[in-house]
C-alpha cells in the first residue's frame, strides 16, 4: 500500500512530468497554469500504478489531446512522455 506522502511524490512528479515534457498546450512557463493537467493525474498515476503497457499510456494521452482539447496528436511529444513517465518510482511496480 502506498502511504500518503508517498502518493503525494508521485502526484507531484507526474504533475512535472505532464507540464515540462508533454504540455501539448504550450504553458509550462506560465506561472498562474501549474496546476492546467491537474485534472489527468489520477489517470495518469492509475494507470503507472496499475503498471499499464506503454502503449496503453500512450493511447490515453493521445485521447486526451485529440478528443478532450481537440488539438492534433504530436507522437514525439507521447512517447518522450513515457520515457519520463517511466523514471517515477511507483513502489510495488519494480521488475
Amino acid at each position: 500500500m502506498i502511504d500518503k506522502d508517498e502518493s503525494r511524490r508521485i502526484r507531484i512528479e507526474i504533475r512535472n512530468v505532464l507540464l515540462k515534457v508533454w504540455d501539448p498546450i504550450g504553458i509550462k512557463g506560465e506561472p498562474n497554469a501549474q496546476d492546467e493537467y491537474d485534472s489527468y493525474l489520477a489517470g495518469v498515476y492509475g494507470l503507472l500504478a496499475g503498471d499499464a503497457a506503454d502503449d496503453d499510456i500512450k493511447e490515453h494521452l493521445r485521447r486526451i489531446v485529440t478528443t478532450r482539447m481537440r488539438l492534433p496528436e504530436d507522437q514525439h511529444s507521447v512517447a518522450e512522455t513515457v520515457r519520463a513517465l517511466r523514471q517515477i518510482h511507483i513502489p510495488g511496480n519494480e521488475p
